[in-house]
């Protein structure tokens, strides 16, 4: 069982894959791109197979659109960055 500290971990992690998708050009990063941006503008350390599973996750969850190892924001992910809505576990 995860921790409290493990699930912020996590909920900051996926929060911060959303920002960066947010203000990258047309919305879209490959996997790699991703993990080499929150680790230099938020400070997050993750390898590139946890990003993936994150990606998935906020896929199957409709925050994002994944094809291949690319990932593009769709509009619920802009409205959790813009904070009109929430990400699903920040409640």
């Amino acid at each position: 069982m995860s921790t409290t500290a493990e699930k912020a971990a996590v909920l900051r992690r996926r929060q911060s894959l959303l920002a960066v998708l947010f203000f990258a050009d047309g919305q879209t990063l490959r996997a790699r791109q991703l993990r080499e941006e929150i680790e230099e503008v938020h400070g997050l350390i993750a390898t590139v197979d946890r990003i993936r599973a994150d990606l998935l996750w906020l896929a199957e969850v409709g925050m994002i659109s994944l094809r291949d190892d690319t990932a593009q924001l769709t509009e619920r992910g802009r409205e959790v960055v813009a904070g009109r809505a929430v990400l699903p576990g920040a409640a």
